[in-house]
């Protein structure tokens, strides 16, 4: 799975590496060198174009490749029944963008309305090829919070329809490691498709109509983190909730039975509780606060390495005071 994921990477750097050529040199025929100097200057050096396209399209493209292989991995896990069948249909739907417009459709409405407000710096052709790229990325960061909020929606059914939920007694467990190493995966490179986005924002030189949209380019921030670290924390916290109310429920019969299906009852705890130690180190639900940790320790490693961010959040900072 990771190799395909350094796949998508590779593709998706080449391609955006094809297109600015192709933009300079229209650029240049329409406008002059000087001004395809510019676009490039705005597009690899101020706005981060080449690691902003490289991380979001990578991981649309990934999502789309190996995220419709996750209704297969939960069904080598879950018994078959109606639920398991309508949160997986739902996670294969969000692996798909007809599906994904209530999300792409108003995320891209304010794209065109934040970067018209912001000012892009350069004029002519480039204006409009800078402008035409924004609006793509906004347009597939909706669709990756599409992907995130419907897998959650998706767990959120098998959590409250849980007593209808049943662990096959035999199973891989690769799996669920697929499925937790995807999860993994995607929110990796989610964050970095995030902060590379902002960090854009913030070094592209806008030239804004007024200050008080400089505030907005916190957007990429506010919009996709909290979303993209829940998708990563939830599904393991319903899967392992599964598991400890068939335990509870076994342990609750166990403690009202007569004694005489006591065996039986034991017999059926005992297998629940091997499926809990099997199931323990793919999906450990307290990790959230590791989650966490580590990203406010990017933030103040961001902060107190990266000038461009330092600056911004100071003169953020200081407008508030003011």
């Amino acid at each position: 799975m990771v190799i395909a994921a350094f796949k998508w990477l590779g593709i998706q750097l080449t391609v955006i590496c094809v297109m600015l050529g192709l933009f300079s040199l229209l650029v240049s025929i329409a406008n002059g060198r000087d001004e395809a100097l510019n676009f490039i200057q705005t597009a690899v050096v101020g706005m981060k174009g080449p690691w902003v396209w490289t991380f979001g399209y990578g991981l649309a493209f990934f999502i789309m490749d190996r995220g419709r292989t996750l209704p297969a991995e939960l069904k080598g896990v879950l018994v078959d029944s109606e639920i398991v069948a309508e949160v997986t249909a739902r996670i294969d739907r969000s692996t798909r963008h007809r599906y994904a417009y209530p999300f792409t459709v108003p995320i891209t409405l304010l794209g065109i309305f934040l970067t018209y407000v912001y000012g892009i710096p350069n004029k002519g052709l480039a204006y409009f090829v800078l402008y035409f790229c924004v609006l793509l990325i906004y347009y597939i960061g909706g669709f990756l919070l599409f992907h995130f909020v419907q897998v959650i929606f998706a767990f959120e059914t098998l959590f409250n329809k849980m007593d209808s939920v049943e662990f096959k007694q035999i199973y891989s467990p690769l799996h669920l490691e697929n499925f937790t190493s995807y999860l993994a995966i995607t929110t990796i490179i989610g964050l970095i498709s995030i902060y590379a986005g902002f960090r854009g924002t913030v070094t592209a030189g806008f030239v804004f109509q007024h200050e008080v949209w400089r505030i907005f380019l916190f957007t990429p921030i506010i919009l996709f983190i909290p979303g993209t670290l829940f998708y990563d924390y939830y599904p393991r916290y319903v899967l392992r909730k599964v598991v400890q109310h068939k335990v509870f429920n076994l342990m609750a019969r166990l403690g009202a039975s007569d004694g005489s299906n006591a065996n039986e009852l034991v017999g059926k705890l005992k297998e629940a509780a091997a499926e809990n130690s099997q199931i323990l180190p793919f999906v450990d639900y307290k990790t959230l606060p590791s989650y966490l940790i580590a990203i406010f320790f990017v933030i103040s490693l961001a902060y107190n390495n990266d000038p461009a961010v330092k600056a911004f959040i100071q003169y953020i900072t200081n407008s508030g005071a003011r």
